[in-house]
């Protein structure tokens, strides 16, 4: 299982904090004052994940990565992973340090994607909303455009698992950053390149 924090710790620790909800790693002051590289949310509850899985079938990779951790903000929002929130939830911007997930409900819902009941979005980039879905029979990972719906790539999945999206990701994306998490590149490169079709 892909341990996000530690998968981030190569940032410096700048005003680090820990929420009910969440680690907040790498303050970026120049952004806002509140503002981090990196926000890894704590385990889901239990509750939660049981009506997750009810609802939206979730595949069992998904469940045990929502089990460790209920989603995160990757460098500064280039990279997200959805987690699982209360419908009944609201949000207090007054405390943004409490602020949940994007949640996997109201992307799934609100996202036209073509075969919802094959993929389902667990995740995207900021830079161009594309969307990362998982395949619920094999597991793999597939690149959808944000605009219309469509896969990125040709058929073959784009990764083979959860953990290899993550695995390869992560490191990709961090050596575009600084160790105080400047933005060292253009951010058009935070996004998978677009593969050619076969």
């Amino acid at each position: 299982m892909v341990d996000l924090l530690r998968m981030t710790k190569q940032f410096q620790a700048v005003d680090d904090r820990e929420s009910e909800v969440a680690y907040f790693r790498t303050n970026l002051p120049w952004v806002a004052p509140l503002a981090y590289l990196n926000v890894i949310y704590k385990p889901a509850p239990t509750e939660l994940l049981k009506h997750g899985r009810q609802l939206l079938n979730l595949p069992e990779p998904v469940t045990d990565f929502l089990a460790q951790q209920n989603g995160a903000i990757l460098f500064s929002g280039a990279l997200n992973v959805y987690g699982v929130v209360h419908p009944d939830q609201l949000l207090n911007r007054a405390a943004p340090l409490s602020l949940p997930p994007y949640s996997l409900f109201d992307e799934n819902r609100s996202w036209s994607l073509s075969e919802p009941e094959r993929f389902l979005i667990i995740g995207g980039y900021g830079f161009d909303g594309s969307r990362i879905c998982i395949d619920r029979a094999s597991s793999e990972i597939y690149l959808f455009d944000r605009h219309d719906g469509e896969l990125r790539q040709s058929a073959a999945a784009m990764w083979s698992s959860l953990d290899e999206w993550l695995a390869s990701e992560i490191p990709r994306i961090a050596s575009i950053f600084d160790e105080t998490g400047h933005r060292c590149g253009d951010e058009s490169a935070t996004v998978p390149r677009k593969q050619k079709p076969n």
